[in-house]
């Protein structure tokens, strides 16, 4: 049957150049074992809910960590993760037992993270018993979420805490997240019970190399906050506050410094050191030497009421183009963008000069064009000042079957520092 003459209209799609959600916001926090028998998973009650155990190669096999993907801050009380008050826990007296103060460490910093940030999603590791952070659970969380991951937190529960190396280590380099195409930033703290400013201000971080890395040392010294985490017998208050940090990071355009005033106020109501030292009353030449020792921590302004982080430095030295976690973000998300646009063509064939042998002009054009494909976006998205991808025609592909591709991004600037020349003038003519 023939239809009646008309006019039809197919609609097409894709002509607006709509990307789908960014995975920017993606991150991770990993817990250190909080003691035997303190936390149990499963569907009893008490338990945490909704954990996947990652096991050991032991026989039989024993859990050695619990893994949950958290998409907002609800969920805490579907997995069993609720906050206790002090004189109202269930041990002697009303005291809070070891279980709810460690429920307690999981409830602040989860809800902090999505405090800063409604909109994120975080992979939580919470290490069974007695078991302490490893380096290489980095790998294993980013494994389970599928190399997902943006950046992560590790609240390291351990005596001898990690150092940024062994961090580094796993992150970047041979063997390899970053090698796997799987590259994040992490953020780490420890207990800072015993950390004098006379050892912190003795202790640079900045080590060549160790972009990937950044040490929190900045806390909530709320005696409020402190007392939920602390019953005496076990203390996690002396720890930095990781889940305000990774929030602000997964709120942050991959170019954002989480130092900005007008974007990331912190909202802490006693900003502090993780050892308990109001940031009040620590020095203005002090916390200059802690910032140009490479750590984070908080901070106030003077005619501010809330409370910042002083800056966005990484474990790297300070002269490095990777100093900074802005400028690592931006760098990973272009990696990130350029890999999935030109991944579809490898292995494919390559058309040549039949005269030459070398690359012919419009395979040059279209490789070039398809690794830009990201950069426009990121440049329009304004995490990038502007971008070139550059394919030199004379390579010689048939030999090698090896195309070398240059990208030359320009970055966004970050006002760290202003200078004011303020005076008085009898004109301004």
């Amino acid at each position: 049957m023939n239809p009646l003459n008309d006019i039809k209209f197919v609609k097409t799609n894709g002509g607006m150049g709509r990307t789908a959600a960014s995975e920017d916001p993606i991150s991770g926090l990993i817990f250190g074992g909080f003691g035997a028998s303190v936390l149990t998973f499963g569907t009893a009650t008490g338990n945490l809910k909704g954990f996947e155990a990652i096991m050991d190669t032991s026989t039989p096999p024993a859990a050695v960590s619990h893994i949950r993907k958290f998409e907002y801050r609800e969920e805490l009380a579907e997995a069993g993760i609720e906050e206790t008050k002090p004189g109202e826990g269930s041990g002697t007296n009303s005291a809070l037992t070891d279980t709810e103060v460690a429920k307690n460490v999981l409830y602040y910093h989860i809800s902090e993270f999505f405090r800063m940030n409604p909109e994120g999603t975080l992979y939580v590791m919470i290490k069974a018993g007695d078991n302490n952070v490893a380096a290489a659970d980095l790998t294993v969380l980013q494994n389970f979420a599928n190399g997902a991951i943006r950046q992560c937190g590790v609240f390291d529960t351990n005596s001898t805490p990690l150092t940024p190396s062994a961090l580094q280590a796993v992150l970047a380099g041979e063997n390899s997240l970053e090698e796997d195409h799987k590259p994040m930033s992490v953020v780490l703290t420890y207990d800072g019970s015993s950390a004098t400013l006379t050892a912190l201000k003795a202790a640079s971080l900045a080590t060549a190399g160790n972009c990937n890395v950044s040490v929190l040392i900045g806390c909530d010294g709320d005696a409020t906050r402190a007392s939920y985490l602390d019953n005496g017998t076990v203390d996690f208050s002396h720890y930095g506050c990781i889940g305000v940090c990774i929030g602000a990071i997964s709120k942050a355009a991959v170019n954002e410094c989480i130092a900005w005033v007008q974007k990331f106020p912190l909202g802490l109501t006693a900003p502090a050191l993780f050892n308990g030292q109001l940031i009040k009353n620590v020095s203005t030449e002090v916390q200059n030497k802690l910032n140009d020792n490479r750590y984070i921590f908080v901070r106030t302004h003077v005619g501010n009421a809330d409370n910042y982080f002083n800056d966005s430095h990484t474990c790297d030295v300070a002269t490095s183009d990777y100093a900074y976690i802005e400028n690592v973000r931006t760098i990973d998300k272009a990696c990130r963008g350029v890999r999935a646009n030109l991944l579809p063509y490898l292995n494919s064939p390559l058309k040549v000069d039949a005269t030459t042998g070398k690359l012919d002009a419009p395979t040059v054009a279209f490789l070039e064009t398809t690794a830009s494909k990201a950069l426009e976006d990121m440049e329009k998205a304004g995490e990038l000042s502007g971008y070139k991808a550059e394919i030199d025609p004379d390579q010689n592909v048939i030999s090698t079957s090896q195309v070398e591709v240059i990208i030359k991004n320009v970055p966004t600037g970050t006002m760290r520092k202003v200078n004011v020349k303020i005076g008085f003038t009898t004109s301004l003519s």
